[in-house]
C-alpha cells in the first residue's frame, strides 16, 4: 500500500487527482494540503510514501518544500505536478531533490505508473522533458557533482552497444545472487524452526451458559401465592454475559488461582485462548502446554479456578442482597400483623366480613326482583286464561268445583240419567195423553221420586241446599262427549284458580322479602367503604410480604442473575497432535515468500533493463540533437559515462 499526500493551493486540482488514486487498490490518500507549511505539518505527522506536490504555492512553494521534505524525512518521495516545462522549473525541481517532475496534464494511466516506480526508487520525468534535463546536465557545473562525466577519448564507437551488453549481464549476476542469498535465508529459517521449536499441545474445552427463562411460583400460607421470574441473560441487546465469563477467564485471580492447581508459576502457566461462537449459548476456550497431560491439566485448572470465582461472586451477591431482604420482611411482616388485626376487629364491630357480602345481597334483591316481575307476568297472564274461561262456563271456580264434584259421583250421575230419561218419557206421554191419564200420572209420581232422590243426593255432595235451581245454575249436561269435556273445563277452571292464587301470594312473599333485603342494604353500605379501606390496606402489606418472602426464598434457593450457572459442555481433551509448529504452513510460507522473492527480483531487474535501455537512447538522441561532442558508454545512478568518436 503506497500512502500519498496531495499538496496544491487549488482545490480542484487536489479533489481530481485524489479522484484518480483514489480507485487504485495499491493507493491511500492520507491527506491534502494547500501550502508548504502544512505540507510539511502533514509529513511529520501522517508519513506518507510519496507526496505530489505543485511549484508555485504562497507563502512557501513547491521548491523550498520539496527541500525541507527530503531533507528532513528520509524516505519520503516527492514528485512535482507542474504545469511548467520551461528548463529553470525543472532544473530547480531535481536540484531540490524531487525524485520526479510531471506536468500536469500527464494521463492518468501514467501519472500511476510514475508513483508506482517513483515509490519503487527510480526517478520518473515526463515525456519531453529528458532532453531539457540531460543538457543541462552537461551545461551546467553544478549539476555534474550528481551526474559526473567521464569522457573516453578514442574508444570506438561501437564499444558502446557491447558496454551496454556487459551491464545487463553484470546486472543479471547481481539479481541472481540477491535471490540464491534471499532463498536461502527463507529456507534456512524454515528448516531451523522445525528442526529447534519446541511443539505445543493445546487442550480445549467447552462451557454452556443457559439461554431459558426461569419461573417460580411460592404458596404463603395465608397469603396466597407469590410468583417470581428470571429473564434470560440474552434478552439484552447491548450485553452478552459470556463476555463478562470472558473476562473473568483471563483475568489475575483465576489465573494465579489455576497456576497454583497446576503447581507452576503464573509466568509458565500463560493465558486460555476464548472464543464465543455467534448464534450459540457456548464459550470456547484453549490453553498449550509443552506436553498433552500439561495442557490438559491446565485446562482443568483454569475451569475449576473460573467456578470457583463465580460461585464466590454468587454468594457476594446473595448475601448482600439477603441482609436486605430479611430486614424489609421484618418491617412488611409487622405492617401485615397491624392490618390484619384492624380489618378483624372492624368485621366483628360491624358484622360484616367482606364487600362481597354488599355485592351477594345486590345480587339476591336483583334476582328476587327478576323472580317479582315474572310471577306478576305469570299472575297476569294465567288470570287473562282463568277470566276468559270463566266466562265461557257462565261459572265460577267455586261453582265449577262443585258441578265437577257432582259429576264424578256414580250415584248422583245415575240419578241425573234417570231424571233425564223419565222427565222426555213424561214428554212424549203429555203428547199423546193428557194429563189427567193414567200413565202420565204414574210417570210425574216417578219423576217426581227420581227428583227427590236426586237433590237429597247434590245436598249430601254439596253440604248445602241442592234445588232446580242450582242445578239449573250448574248446568251439568248429562250427554256423555259433552258431559267429558265439560268435565275438563271444570277441571282446567279449577286449575287455573289455584294456579293463579299460587302466583299472587308468590308475588306477596317476594315482594316482602325484597324489602327486608334492601333495609339490610341500606344498613350494610355504611360500613362498606371503611370495610374497602381496610382490605385495601391489608392486601398492600399481603402483596409487599409476599413479595419480600418470594425474593429472599428465591435468593437462597436460585442461582444469581448476575452470574448463570455453567455447564461443561464439552471437557477439556487429551490433545493428540502438537498444535505448533505446523510443518505444513511453515514450508507453505516458505514456498510462498520464495515465489514472492523471485517474481519481486524479476520484476526489480527487468524494470532496471528496460529503463537502462530508454535512457541510453534517450541520452544519445539529446546529444546528437545539441551538438554533443562525446558518446554514451554507460548509465547508473550516481555515473555517467560516455566516450569521445
Amino acid at each position: 500500500m503506497i500512502r500519498i499526500l496531495l499538496v496544491d493551493d487549488q482545490r480542484t486540482i487536489r479533489e481530481s487527482v485524489k479522484s484518480w488514486l483514489e480507485p487504485v487498490p495499491e493507493f491511500q490518500i492520507i491527506g491534502t494540503a494547500s501550502d508548504g507549511y502544512s505540507a510539511i505539518e502533514q509529513v511529520e505527522i501522517l508519513k506518507p510514501d510519496v507526496v505530489l506536490i505543485d511549484m508555485e504555492m504562497p507563502i512557501l512553494d513547491g521548491v523550498k518544500t520539496t527541500e525541507i521534505i527530503v531533507r528532513k524525512f528520509i524516505g519520503v518521495k516527492v514528485i512535482v505536478l507542474s504545469m511548467h516545462d520551461e528548463n529553470d522549473y525543472v532544473i530547480k525541481a531535481l536540484q531540490a531533490g524531487a525524485t520526479g517532475y510531471l506536468l500536469k496534464n500527464t494521463p492518468k494511466k501514467e501519472l500511476i505508473e510514475a508513483i508506482s516506480f517513483v515509490h519503487l526508487g527510480y526517478s520518473q520525468v515526463g515525456p519531453g522533458l529528458m532532453n531539457k534535463v540531460m543538457s543541462n546536465i552537461i551545461e551546467q557545473p553544478n549539476l555534474q557533482e550528481k551526474k559526473k562525466i567521464i569522457p573516453i577519448v578514442e574508444a570506438p564507437p561501437s564499444s558502446s552497444n557491447a558496454d551496454k551488453i556487459v551491464k545487463k549481464k553484470r546486472g543479471k549476476k547481481l539479481y541472481i545472487f540477491l535471490w540464491l542469498v534471499g532463498n536461502f535465508l527463507i529456507w534456512g529459517s524454515s528448516l531451523l524452526y522445525l528442526q529447534f521449536k519446541q511443539p505445543t499441545y493445546s487442550s480445549k474445552w467447552t462451557i454452556a451458559l443457559p439461554a431459558s427463562n426461569s419461573y417460580t411460583n411460592i404458596d404463603l400460607p395465608e397469603v396466597g401465592q407469590a410468583s417470581s421470574q428470571n429473564e434470560s441473560p440474552y434478552n439484552s441487546d447491548f450485553s452478552d454475559p459470556r463476555e463478562n465469563y470472558r473476562y473473568l477467564a483471563l483475568s489475575t485471580e483465576v489465573l494465579e488461582r489455576a497456576a497454583d492447581f497446576a503447581g507452576m508459576p503464573l509466568e509458565e502457566f500463560g493465558k486460555p485462548q476464548v472464543n464465543i461462537p455467534g448464534n450459540t449459548t457456548l464459550i470456547e476456550l484453549e490453553i498449550d502446554g509443552d506436553r498433552p497431560e500439561l495442557a490438559q491439566d491446565k485446562a482443568q485448572a483454569v475451569q475449576k479456578s473460573l467456578a470457583i470465582s463465580l460461585d464466590r461472586l454468587r454468594n457476594n451477591e446473595k448475601g448482600g442482597q439477603g441482609n436486605l431482604l430479611e430486614s424489609t420482611l421484618e418491617t412488611s411482616t409487622e405492617k401485615l400483623e397491624s392490618a390484619r388485626q384492624k380489618l378483624n376487629q372492624f368485621k366483628a364491630k360491624s358484622g360484616l366480613s367482606s364487600t362481597e357480602q354488599t355485592s351477594n345481597l345486590i345480587g339476591s334483591i336483583e334476582q328476587l326482583r327478576k323472580q317479582y316481575a315474572e310471577a306478576i307476568a305469570q299472575e297476569q297472564k294465567i288470570s287473562s286464561q282463568f277470566n276468559q274461561l270463566q266466562s265461557s262456563l257462565g261459572l265460577s271456580a267455586a261453582e265449577a268445583s262443585e258441578a265437577l264434584v257432582l259429576q264424578s259421583d256414580l250415584q248422583f250421575k245415575e240419578y241425573l240419567n234417570d231424571y233425564s230419561q223419565i222427565s222426555r218419557e213424561l214428554i212424549n206421554l203429555k203428547a199423546r195423553f193428557s194429563n189427567s191419564h193414567p200413565s202420565v200420572i204414574a210417570k210425574q209420581a216417578e219423576l217426581s221420586d227420581v227428583e227427590t232422590a236426586l237433590y237429597s243426593r247434590g245436598k249430601f255432595l254439596l253440604g248445602r241446599p241442592f234445588t232446580s235451581v242450582t242445578l239449573k245454575n250448574l248446568n251439568i249436561n248429562n250427554g256423555n262427549s259433552s258431559q267429558s269435556q265439560r268435565a275438563n273445563l271444570f277441571q282446567e277452571l279449577i286449575s287455573l284458580q289455584a294456579e293463579k292464587e299460587g302466583l299472587e301470594n308468590q308475588a306477596r312473599t317476594l315482594n316482602q322479602q325484597i324489602s327486608q333485603l334492601e333495609t339490610k342494604l341500606a344498613v350494610m353500605s355504611q360500613d362498606g367503604s371503611q370495610l374497602q379501606k381496610l382490605q385495601r390496606e391489608l392486601q398492600l402489606a399481603e402483596a409487599v410480604f409476599a413479595s419480600t418472602a418470594t425474593k429472599l426464598e428465591l435468593n437462597e434457593s436460585q442461582n444469581s442473575s448476575s452470574y448463570p450457572p455453567m455447564t461443561l459442555f464439552v471437557p477439556p481433551n487429551l490433545p493428540k497432535n502438537s498444535a505448533s509448529p505446523k510443518k505444513e504452513l511453515v514450508l507453505l510460507g516458505s514456498i510462498f515468500s520464495s515465489l514472492l522473492l523471485t517474481t519481486g527480483l524479476y520484476s526489480l531487474w527487468w524494470k532496471n533493463q528496460r529503463d537502462s535501455g530508454d535512457n541510453y537512447d534517450l541520452l544519445n538522441e539529446a546529444q546528437n540533437n545539441n551538438g554533443y561532442p562525446y558518446k554514451l558508454k554507460s548509465i547508473s545512478d550516481e555515473k555517467i559515462t560516455a566516450y569521445k568518436p
